[in-house]
């Protein structure tokens, strides 16, 4: 049978090393089994180099492939208590060995490979698209799964019998190859006790590097809140304690719900403050008389707010914006929901009002020389009459507007957009007051802080940046993100900035330290939006597959999985005392969630007709926005996209 064009190229490599290590003998023996005459055809030492590793390498990858066919049918025979955890290593061996005969340069076979064991990879459909489109060494070089997956370790935790299955079966079939690609590519998590559940598995096998570092999830955070003792009794149910009165109660029935009330204010005090961070661990400035006078208007609104229950649907207020589907990309509302703001397409900011009051802009410099300043009235003194309308256009950003987010007393809003930067727009002089400059790509997503001050913004290039109103420059950049900053959220204490990212993990930073004290991993999309309920303990994340997960973060696991939206999750917001969740998606849905429910049956199988309060349905208007007010009345904004 003829010799093959390669297997005459390896037989005078060979040669070529032989006669290179001056073995003679051994070198004419060949030639003659061989029936080779001469040494003409030695080659240069480059190219017998190239030969043999490239033959090296081919006998690599074919037993590479023999151990991972092996292997998923060891999987799939194995015992169904550790099957699950065992699937673990299929994907990210799958991705490892495409990414190698890739590098092989071996794009047949790799294909062939790709072709045969995609259908084991469940629930990877975007990441395996972006593994397809790598088909020769130029595109592994620009790509970055690539240099995620070389760079970085896949995270699998699995219980201590299901890896010692795993690695009985390797060892004991001398499959080395597989071993040195877990040894360099895996980290295993290896821990004590039952192999995961289903549920489990589910939010372990769905992030683009596996599960979050257990230990990243056992640093100290300060979760609680420190609220005043007025806002604490407001954030009583209102149905169950009634003190309107404010006398003392001779009746023992009055006597005992006022004890009653005592007593749950003290529990109540317990759940937020046991956690909480001492007071200037972040420095804010104190806040101004006009600032304490707001918040006691606040407290006063919500303690006669109205409480929404499986009995008391929820009264949605939603406005909708018209021939605005090509140039409205966000919203906010401010925190007395009395001002709506939207970031356009077309670069502009635009700010309107929701009640009768309109936006004034503050008189000039040669008006207010002339005023009393220390007259009790100059809030209202130094704004301009005549200049009063519903709305306000602000420009000066290069490009579209991706978010925008008002702050707590409705002086400033805050944009980003396609320009690389964040601005800062004043609301009573109408003007841009800052342009802060640090990300190298398009900024997505700006949160304030609620005790305002401070600020976070997050964009492609995959940094999340603190900023603070007495600096340009940055206060923190925040890295450990594999993909965009799509989500942003600054916790109720103001000390942590929750992050969620196109890697389909959320982190939580700590403003005063820097580090990420919380990873959570389990979406299967996208991250498109994040909020922290009021009292600090919980955080609920949605993604663009429609799903939405609670967690706890005292130790950063997963509480709940409430499943009703057939679209991506644009909106999250929960009630000021924090019972009820409302969600708002790309389905033109508005869903209200019984939280209360959900925190009393954490980790348990819920069902939608347990958590589900309301579904309500717009006029083919994707929801944009939502928020609660201080009375508990959800007000939403989307865009008619008939």
């Amino acid at each position: 049978m003829a010799s093959t064009e390669e297997d005459d190229q390896l037989l005078q490599a060979v040669l070529s090393y032989l006669k290179r290590k001056n073995l003679q003998q051994t070198e004419q023996a060949l030639r003659k089994e061989a029936d080779i005459q001469g040494d003409e055809d030695s080659l240069h030492v480059d190219k017998m180099k190239q030969v043999l590793t490239t033959y090296k390498s081919a006998q690599h990858q074919e037993r590479a492939l023999s151990q991972f066919g092996a292997l998923c049918q060891f999987v799939e025979k194995s015992l169904e208590m550790y099957r699950g955890e065992l699937s673990l290593v299929i994907y990210p061996l799958f991705v490892q060995i495409y990414l190698e005969l890739i590098l092989g340069n071996q794009p047949k076979l790799a294909r062939e490979f790709y072709e045969k064991y995609k259908s084991q990879q469940e629930g990877r459909e975007d990441d395996l698209i972006e593994l397809f489109s790598i088909t020769s060494k130029e595109a592994l070089q620009l790509s970055s799964m690539f240099s995620h997956y070389r760079s970085n370790k896949y995270v699998i935790r699995m219980c201590k019998d299901s890896f010692n299955c795993l690695l009985s079966h390797l060892q004991d079939n001398s499959h080395v190859l597989l071993l040195n690609l877990i040894n360099l590519h895996l980290y295993v998590d290896v821990f004590d006790g039952l192999p995961k559940q289903p549920s489990q598995l589910a939010l372990s096998n769905s992030t683009m590097m596996g599960e979050g570092m257990k230990s990243v999830n056992q640093q100290k955070m300060h979760y609680g809140v420190l609220h005043p003792p007025a806002l604490l009794s407001a954030l009583l149910d209102p149905d169950e304690y009634d003190d309107s009165t404010g006398e003392a109660d001779t009746d023992p029935k009055k006597k005992r719900k006022k004890d009653k009330m005592i007593l749950a204010t003290v529990k109540l005090k317990d759940k937020t403050e046991s956690h909480a961070p001492l007071p200037g661990r972040i420095p804010y400035p104190p806040l101004t008389e006009t600032d304490v006078a707001a918040k006691n208007a606040m407290i006063q609104e919500l303690s006669g707010r109205y409480r929404i229950t499986h009995g008391n649907q929820p009264t949605i207020a939603f406005y909708t914006l018209l021939n605005a589907k090509e140039v409205v990309n966000c919203a906010d509302l401010s925190e007395d929901c009395t001002l709506l703001a939207t970031g356009c397409q077309n670069s502009a900011v635009k700010v309107w009002s929701l009640n009768n009051n309109k936006i004034y802009k503050m008189k000039d410099a040669a008006e207010l020389d002339s005023l009393n300043l220390a007259d009790e009235n100059i809030i209202d003194m130094i704004m301009d009459d005549k200049s009063g309308n519903q709305s306000l256009t602000l420009h000066g950003h290069v490009g579209p507007v991706y978010d925008v987010s008002l702050n707590y007393n409705k002086s400033l809003v805050l944009s980003c957009g396609f320009d690389c930067t964040a601005r800062l727009w004043s609301l009573q002089t109408h003007t841009q007051l800052v342009s802060y400059r640090a990300h190298e790509h398009t900024v997505w997503c700006c949160a304030w802080s609620p005790l305002g001050h401070y600020f976070a913004t997050g964009g492609a290039d995959r940094l999340v940046i603190l900023w603070s109103m007495q600096h340009i420059a940055p206060v923190r950049l925040f890295s450990g993100h594999l993909g965009h900053i799509t989500s942003l959220c600054v916790h109720p204490n103001g000390n942590y900035v929750a992050s969620g990212s196109s890697d389909r993990t959320i982190r939580i930073w700590d403003m005063a330290g820097g580090e990420s004290v919380r990873q959570l991993t389990g979406h299967k999309g996208t991250i498109t939006s994040l909020v922290f309920s009021p009292h600090g303990h919980l955080l609920v994340s949605g993604d663009e597959k429609g799903q939405i997960l609670v967690w706890d973060l005292s130790n950063g696991s997963h509480t709940a999985t409430l499943s009703n939206h057939t679209g991506t999750v644009t909106c999250l917001a929960m009630s000021r005392e924090g019972g009820t969740l409302v969600s708002g998606g790309m389905d033109c849905t508005v869903n209200t969630w019984d939280m209360s429910f959900v925190v009393d049956n954490a980790e348990s199988e819920l069902a939608n007709e347990d958590t589900l309060i309301n579904m309500s349905k717009t006029k083919e208007s994707p929801v944009l926005h939502l928020a609660t007010s201080r009375k508990n009345l959800v007000v939403g904004v989307g865009k008619y996209s008939p």
